[in-house]
């Protein structure tokens, strides 16, 4: 018996989790930001101009941890935030054009590692799916957080 036989299943999930960060963000490092980076500026992309509050509920982690990847990226020069017209209190965050040709190029790096990946069979990609759902609406409702079309 492995030494691995004998983790729990959220042990092997940070595993797994911190193994693939890693993979990212050893093939990011040659554009200058981390996976954290790569998912910040895609959300930006997506959504558009969003509050760093807003961004940190697409992303499902804190304002303030989303807060750390955005001081880099402004550092950078990757995004740039702006008062909000309706909140004095609240800033806006929006890509530059440095950041969206930072994205295309991070996106073609997130298509090569994806063909790495596809030694992952389909039944792992439709487990992983079922934990994702299956732990998204109990971290919402610790969170005080009900989600449309889900009984609380």
């Amino acid at each position: 018996m492995s030494d691995t036989d004998l983790w729990t299943t959220e042990r092997m999930l940070t595993t797994a989790a911190r193994l693939t960060e890693n993979a990212w963000n050893e093939r990011l490092l040659a554009i200058g930001i981390t996976h954290a980076a790569f998912v910040t500026l895609r959300s930006v992309e997506a959504n558009g101009p969003l509050s760093q509050v807003e961004l940190a509920e697409h992303l499902h982690v804190t304002a303030q941890t989303v807060g750390r990847t955005l001081v880099r990226l402004e550092q950078q020069g990757l995004v740039y935030r702006q008062g909000s017209e309706t909140d004095r209190r609240t800033f806006v965050v929006s890509l530059t054009q440095s950041g969206r040709s930072l994205l295309s190029e991070a996106e073609r790096h997130e298509r090569e590692f994806a063909l790495d990946l596809q030694r992952a069979s389909p039944e792992l990609r439709r487990l992983l799916m079922k934990v994702i759902e299956d732990l998204l609406p109990a971290r919402s409702r610790r969170n005080g957080v009900h989600q449309a079309g889900q009984n609380g």
